[in-house]
Parts: C-alpha cells; structure tokens; sequence
C-alpha cells in the first residue's frame, strides 16, 4: 500500500522533493512568526501579572517574594509604574513621611530569569511539535500532489506503447519491401535514401522504447569501433556535407549491443544534427572512452541536457541523451558533457 504512493522515476522523486520543500518551508516560516508572537505575547503576560503582584505586595506586605529598599528619588518620579534593571522588575511606592524617598519593591532577576526560561521551553516545545506535525503534513500533500504527475507520465508511457507498436507493422512492411527492391535494382541512390530514412524511424521507434531492466541485457564482445565506422558512413550520407575525423583504436568491449548501438547512434547523430552546416565532427575512440565533438552554440542549460524530453530546440523528443545517461548507468558507464570555446564535447568512459 505504502509503494503505491512512493515516487518511480526521476521526474516523481524531484516533484515530490519541490513540493516537500514548498510546503514544509512556508509552513515553518508561518510557524516561526507564529512561535516569535507567542512568545513576546507569553513574557507580556508574565510581566503585567508580576506588575499587578508588585501594586497588591505594596498595600499588604506579605509574603517574601519579592525584595524591598528605599531609593532616593526625584521630584518628577513615576510611582506605581514599572521598571526593569539588572535587579528585575521593580515598583516605586511614594512614601509619605518623605518627599525624596521611595520603596522599591522588586521582583528578582532570578525568578523573572525562570519564568522567561519557562516560557521559552513552552514555545520551544510548541514549535516542535507544530513542525512535527507539520512535516507529516507536507510529506501527505506533496505525495497528493504527486498524483497529476503520475497520471501524465502514466499517459505518456501508454501512448508511447501504442505508437511502437502501431509502428511495428508499417516499419516491417518497408523493410520487405526495400530488400526485394535492392534485389532487383540494386544499389540505387533512391532506394539508399529510402533505406536511411527507414534507418531512422527505427531508431526513433527504439528510443520510444521504456528502458530495460538491467537484468535484461545480454552481454557479448561488441566491436565498438565497427559500429561507429557503420553509423558514420550511414550519417555521412544524410549530411554531406559534414567532414568527420576519426581517431578509431580497435577497441571490443564486453556489452551489450543493441544498448551500445543506441548509445553510439544517438551521440553521433546528436552531434550530426546540431553542428552548423559544412562544419566539422571530430570522434575519438580509446580503449577507455568515447570522445564526440563538434562546434555548437553554447547549451541554454547544460545541467539538464541529459533530461528526459528536455531540448533547446523545435527539433527532436528531447529523448536521445537521457537514453544515453540511462543506458551508460545500465551498463556501468559514465557520460558527460561539457561545452568549451564555441566546441560542445561528449566523453563516454567505459568502466
């Protein structure tokens, strides 16, 4: 019951923490003022009571709670008034055999300082408890706030699912269709065009796929730099016009293919798609890492490239690098992305 309302995915985890924060800060602020009013409120009290027990002690006397002396005083003294100094709270009663003199009649630092002391561990205790009882609360209405977010992912996913599998049928029926088209004609350039375009979709339908779990890859010796010499030439011929220089160590890694297949794809096509026009795209594959460059305009925000459905332009599902990210961490990889004098740069480290 309790795992039904706990967030899954990345975007649920940062909801909940926002609308945790949201709440429960301005509930603690409220609170704050709150327990500041009650307690100037509480030590008003405590000195009009002291007050009203000073003015009752000076008709009667009794009772030695409170200390007497007599003071010198001037000729426009405030009587039945009260004061406070580094003795406590004091009166000053007239006496009347004596116009410079008074009593003053105080109540003690010592017990004025454990009434104030009481009042604080009474508002201390208050703020507890209210914050307490305000962090259940915030912890309730952020996961109630969670639920519109839940459904739209929700809605999202089951689309996702209709449209790949929507598109199973059409994408088979091109694939059947080009290979009996190559084996009459042979290599056409329309039918090349034809055969990218259908790459394309592919990938795109790959990339509308939910992530696998990690107890789904298949592991086998995958040659990295055979799928990144294919992807090249197959981009080369999308973009023409861009140059690439590559810097390829014979490089075969223990992995997954379809999931390095992805990562590669995604990477280059990124860099493919982004960089100007009869520009350049630099790939260097070591033992270790994958490095992909290629001149860009600086990202709006670079911490949140890797985002699923985050992008900076019209172009794309804003799917391709949080597919990446995703797939690097399944397989124990690590990607970053840096952007460095007019040059954006993407360094897989295989580990």
């Amino acid at each position: 019951m309790i795992r039904k309302w706990l967030p899954k995915t990345a975007y649920e985890r940062e909801s909940l923490l926002k609308s945790f924060l949201l709440f429960f800060l301005t509930t603690e602020v409220f609170l704050g003022v709150i327990s500041y009013l009650l307690y100037h409120s509480e030590l008003t009290a405590l000195k009009n009571r002291v007050f009203l027990e000073l003015k009752n002690y000076s008709y009667t006397f009794e009772g030695e709670k409170f200390r007497i002396d007599v003071v010198s005083v001037g000729e426009k003294t405030a009587f039945y008034e009260l004061f406070e100094d580094e003795e406590g709270l004091y009166i000053l009663v007239p006496v009347p055999v004596s116009d410079r003199d008074a009593l003053k009649i105080t109540y003690p630092a010592e017990s004025l300082s454990e009434d104030v002391g009481s009042i604080l561990r009474h508002v201390t205790i208050f703020f507890i408890l209210s914050s307490m009882t305000a962090l259940f609360m915030s912890v309730f209405f952020s996961l109630y706030a969670l639920n519109p977010l839940r459904r739209a992912l929700q809605m999202i996913e089951e689309v996702t699912r209709d449209i790949i599998h929507d598109l199973n049928t059409p994408l088979m029926t091109l694939r059947v269709n080009l290979k009996i088209l190559r084996s009459r004609f042979g290599k056409e350039e329309e039918i090349e065009r034809a055969e990218l375009a259908l790459r394309q979709l592919e990938t795109l339908k790959e990339n509308l796929r939910p992530l696998r779990k990690q107890a789904e890859l298949k592991l086998e010796d995958v040659n990295v730099k055979e799928l990144i010499e294919g992807e090249i030439d197959v981009l080369q011929k999308v973009y023409p016009d861009k140059r690439v220089h590559r810097e390829l160590s014979p490089v075969t890694l223990r992995a997954d293919r379809n999931a390095v297949v992805r990562i590669v794809s995604n990477i280059l096509e990124n860099a493919f798609k982004h960089s100007p026009r009869a520009s350049w795209v630099r790939v260097v594959l070591k033992e270790d890492a994958l490095l992909v460059e290629n001149p860009s305009r600086p990202p709006e925000n670079m911490d949140k490239l890797f985002d699923r459905y985050y992008k900076e332009s019209q172009r794309g599902l804003g799917l391709g690098l949080a597919i990446v990210k995703d797939l690097c961490r399944e397989l124990g990889w690590k990607v970053e992305a840096e952007y460095v004098n007019g040059v954006f740069r993407i360094r897989v480290t295989f580990r």
